[in-house]
């Protein structure tokens, strides 16, 4: 990996990994998951206008620029992340924080099915490995419990939990291969993220217009929540178009690894959290996943299909 690519990669993952902790916390001051996920990101999506059409001027996007955004927000930010965000309201921060270890494997997963990367040995024996690890992880059946609950589990409330673990980086792994193949040449990474934010906004928005859950108290505590989440996203994600501008696919996943470790120390240090007995076996398989794949890394998907411009 490029020297410059490491510090994006860990800022970006930093900031974006502050989401689990953030929510948990707004959890407890009564917002909702889907509340949570709205609010912020089309705040943030309007400060990254406002900071695009500040350092470049007007914009005028393209009707394929638009699309972009569009699939980007659905399926990048809208349903994984609010699906993390409710996962880590009734399960922890630091469990959400294990589906992000996972996006790595998943991305090589669909980069060698749609034979954009030709198959190496090594790297699909990590894909085996860190499937391995996330059934483990599932198998275990086990939640984060806090200090005040040793025997609440959510897994048997809420099966559903445990199935977001693999379904969650199973949609970011897609979205990370798309933004990849269909990334807009030329266009700022403000402008990138704006319209990915103010996309997922909209269809969050239009969901929560029939499901409900888009109220907040208004509160000074629920109130500053929404607003650090904000101000994460807007710094994550100047960062994340950074790193997709400059990394493979496989490669710009690794953040996810960054990710994890922050819900996990956050949830550990501020929540009280505990992970389940399968935790360290399953990382070890999914660290050996993630050390199989990094070798013979990829080139770019953009220069591997010449379709990095393509709408």
């Amino acid at each position: 990996m490029k020297p410059f690519l490491w510090p994006v990669l860990l800022g970006t993952g930093i900031f974006l990994g502050l989401g689990m902790p953030l929510a948990k916390a707004a959890a407890e001051q009564h917002v909702g998951a889907l509340a949570f996920a709205l609010w912020p990101t089309a705040a943030a999506g309007l400060v990254l206008m406002g900071i695009g059409h500040l350092r470049h001027g007007r914009p005028a996007f393209t009707a394929a620029q638009l699309r972009f955004g569009a699939i980007a927000g659905l399926f990048g930010h809208a349903l994984p992340m609010s699906a993390a965000y409710w996962l880590a309201s009734q399960a922890g921060a630091g469990f959400t924080a294990l589906a992000f270890t996972l996006p790595p494997v998943f991305t090589l997963a669909v980069t060698l099915l749609l034979g954009l990367e030709r198959p190496v040995l090594r790297r699909v024996a990590g894909v085996a490995v860190g499937l391995a690890g996330a059934l483990l992880l599932v198998a275990g059946r086990g939640v984060l419990t806090t200090k005040a609950d040793h025997t609440a589990d959510a897994a048997h409330g809420a099966p559903a939990a445990l199935w977001l673990v693999l379904a969650i980086p199973a949609v970011i792994a897609a979205a990370n291969v798309y933004r990849s193949v269909r990334l807009p040449q030329g266009l700022a990474a403000e402008w990138l993220s704006g319209l990915t934010l103010l996309s997922s906004a909209t269809f969050l928005a239009l969901f929560g217009a029939v499901a409900g859950g888009l109220q907040v108290p208004m509160t000074a505590a629920a109130l500053s929540w929404l607003a650090l989440q904000a101000a994460a996203l807007v710094a994550g994600y100047i960062l994340y178009f950074l790193l997709q501008q400059r990394a493979e696919p496989v490669t710009f996943s690794f953040m996810g690894y960054v990710v994890m470790a922050t819900g996990v120390a956050s949830g550990t240090l501020f929540f009280g959290e505990r992970l389940p007995w399968t935790t360290a076996p399953a990382l070890a398989f999914i660290g050996a996943a993630l050390w199989l794949i990094s070798s013979n890394t990829a080139r770019p998907a953009a220069t591997l299909l010449g379709t990095g411009s393509r709408p």
